[in-house]
């Protein structure tokens, strides 16, 4: 659930920026989709406060991105005339994204209880594996 909304954000911004659709997660360097995609990586982290580990994961980035777009945020955010482009984009993602009504990170609390839930279904995934694993072990016994 959590990526559908990441997803929902990259949209936001493809959209504004004009550019197709997906570019966000490509490993290409054009000027447009790397400020995108540093506009949407720190919306993610300094915005709605998911965790940078979290955020690299469903953004499909290494860790040092992450560090490097809230660095560069609070930069830009700080004097408004380093990187005209990006505050406008930020705040057109973030007007955007906030004022819908089909947001779902907008409070705080779901945004934790989202976390949550991926906690627990990540930990359903591993007591799946061992039940399986359990259930190949007894087979071989005969059990």
């Amino acid at each position: 659930m959590m990526q559908k909304e990441i997803n929902r954000i990259k949209y936001i911004a493809e959209e504004i920026m004009d550019i197709p659709f997906g570019s966000i997660d490509s490993k290409k360097r054009h000027r447009h989709i790397s400020l995108a995609r540093m506009v949407v990586g720190s919306f993610i982290i300094c915005e709605l406060e998911i965790d940078i580990a979290k955020a690299s994961r469903l953004m499909n980035r290494d860790r040092t991105s992450f560090y490097f777009y809230k660095r560069k945020h609070q930069e830009y955010m700080s004097d408004k005339r380093i990187y005209p482009d990006y505050n406008k984009l930020y705040e057109l993602v973030y007007d955007r994204y906030m004022s819908s009504s089909d947001s779902i990170f907008k409070n705080k609390d779901t945004i934790s209880w989202f976390e949550q839930l991926d906690k627990i279904r990540e930990e359903q995934k591993v007591i799946d594996r061992k039940m399986l694993a359990l259930e190949r072990e007894s087979k071989l016994l005969g059990l």
